[in-house]
């Protein structure tokens, strides 16, 4: 989802230089939400594709540390868990300070299936999997006590994950002679699926999973964290379309309901921005009814940190142009333009972070983790996540400027190398050449770190001009990169 897919940007201009947007998906739910919290404009996934977003979020490690070099998201087929048993996630982190912690939705950082004999399953259309079995490495190996959801993408055309849902550690569905073999083009009769799989209904059944999580947290005795990942803005590629849109959701109109700020109505891929739009508000409407037991008298909302954001850029558009869906900046997911991973990201804390008010730092969603460990007061050990920058200080004041570097993985075809790196300090941005995280990258740098192009988004917003012969200090940029690689770590580490 980008910038320009939802209205509680319209009006406001992203960086000096550059339109106010004129132009948006209208999101009713998320722009009043952001009218009560903090709009960043120049917030980032760590990763232009979804898989390496999500490392990064749940582990605080920059994008290309995992074993994905190649690409940001996880090829079609079995893939093993991304975050390795060693690493310390934000979930567990959060469960460390008493916290309940749940996810629902999209996993997609890999998962070990059981073979039936005790073996990760390997096959790549899933048919050595034993459902009987529980998951042998998954969202409750890494900090959740909860989960509800599918393991990656699931497009007929592509993905060859069961269509089977997963709740904590189980298949919910389990009789494989009553499985049905799916799938479509390339991947027809190659998809498992349960008897009652309905593509359109995954985001209804993730909202109402969602909000049972909150009924259930809120009655205990403790703080609950729930990473909400719905798949509505994904390709849903499927024999009646690229998208499976519901009637409904929350029994408001999804289907043919989208309009755009100016009236125009919109596509199948806008009814899936309302379907979130519609889901996020249902869960702020439960957070804002729910008592909240631990501070009698008020609501969850009271006590209740709320972020909306994205793991990439839109995913239509123009590839190398300017595009609307990416708030007028250049690029779209899989690119390392601006376009293509920064990202919607709005903020509210009720008496803690400013209200109707606008945040212009630079920030990463890799910095989250080191974020929520100041606010409780947690010490990071070494071992944990070494490229989160605590960043509340510039939550709490938003003029306080932050001139720490932020790196963001992976751009899909020319011009660059698909491993290629950006480097963002302030105004200043690099792309390296491919061959820093893949050194065997054919045409790559082998190891070492070169500039591509230099960028100075103070002058040049669209990324139209190479800066690089002006010398603005990309020689610099570029070797703090290799070192912050070849040592493990960016933050400073208390060793």
């Amino acid at each position: 989802m980008g910038i320009g897919d939802t209205s509680a940007y319209l009006d406001i201009n992203l960086m000096e230089g550059t339109k106010p947007l004129s132009k948006t998906v209208k999101t009713p739910h998320i722009e009043k939400f952001a009218k009560e919290g903090m709009i960043f404009t120049d917030a980032h996934a760590p990763a232009s594709m979804c898989s390496s977003t999500r490392y990064s979020l749940l582990t605080g490690r920059l994008a290309h540390r995992s074993y994905l070099k190649k690409q940001g998201w996880l090829p079609h087929g079995p893939n093993r868990p991304m975050i390795q048993r060693a690493l310390t996630t934000l979930p567990e982190m959060l469960q460390s300070n008493d916290y309940f912690t749940g996810a629902v939705g999209k996993y997609h950082v890999g998962m070990d299936f059981d073979d039936g004999q005790g073996m990760p399953a390997d096959e790549f259309d899933y048919k050595d999997v034993d459902f009987t079995k529980n998951i042998l490495d998954g969202p409750t190996h890494h900090g959740f006590n909860e989960f509800f959801g599918v393991p990656g993408n699931t497009e007929d055309s592509l993905d060859t994950e069961p269509r089977i849902f997963i709740r904590n550690d189980r298949w919910t569905f389990t009789d494989r002679l009553k499985m049905k073999w799916t799938g479509m083009k390339y991947r027809a009769g190659q998809i498992l699926s349960g008897p009652d799989w309905d593509l359109s209904q995954i985001g209804p059944n993730f909202l109402r999973e969602g909000m049972q999580f909150i009924e259930n947290a809120s009655k205990k005795q403790k703080p609950f964290f729930l990473y909400y990942v719905p798949a509505a803005n994904h390709y849903q590629r499927n024999t009646s379309g690229d998208y499976a849109v519901p009637e409904s959701i929350d029994n408001q109109p999804v289907k043919g309901a989208s309009r755009y700020t100016d009236g125009s109505k919109g596509g199948e891929r806008e009814d899936m921005i309302i379907e979130n739009d519609l889901a996020f508000g249902a869960l702020l409407r439960k957070i804002r009814e729910t008592d909240d037991p631990r501070d009698p008298g008020k609501k969850l909302i009271d006590n209740t940190l709320i972020i909306f954001t994205s793991d990439n850029g839109p995913n239509v558009g123009d590839n190398e142009g300017v595009n609307p869906e990416s708030g007028g900046l250049r690029g779209k997911k899989a690119k390392l333009w601006e376009g293509g991973h920064r990202v919607p990201f709005i903020l509210f804390w009720k008496n803690h972070i400013r209200a109707s008010s606008i945040n212009r730092n630079l920030f990463s969603l890799t910095d989250l983790y080191a974020t929520l460990a100041e606010i409780l007061n947690h010490s990071l050990k070494p071992s944990e996540a070494q490229d989160s920058l605590n960043s509340y200080d510039h939550w709490r004041n938003p003029k306080k400027i932050d001139e720490r570097a932020r790196y963001f993985f992976c751009h899909l075809g020319p011009p660059y190398e698909n491993d290629a790196i950006a480097i963002r300090q302030v105004g200043k941005k690099v792309i390296t050449k491919g061959g820093l995280a893949q050194p065997w990258t054919k045409d790559g740098s082998q190891g070492s770190a070169l500039a591509s192009v230099f960028y100075d988004l103070n002058v040049d917003p669209y990324e139209k001009e190479d800066f690089s012969k002006k010398d603005l200090g990309s020689t610099k940029i570029v070797d703090q990169l290799i070192q912050i690689h070849n040592q493990g770590y960016s933050r400073q580490l208390k060793i």
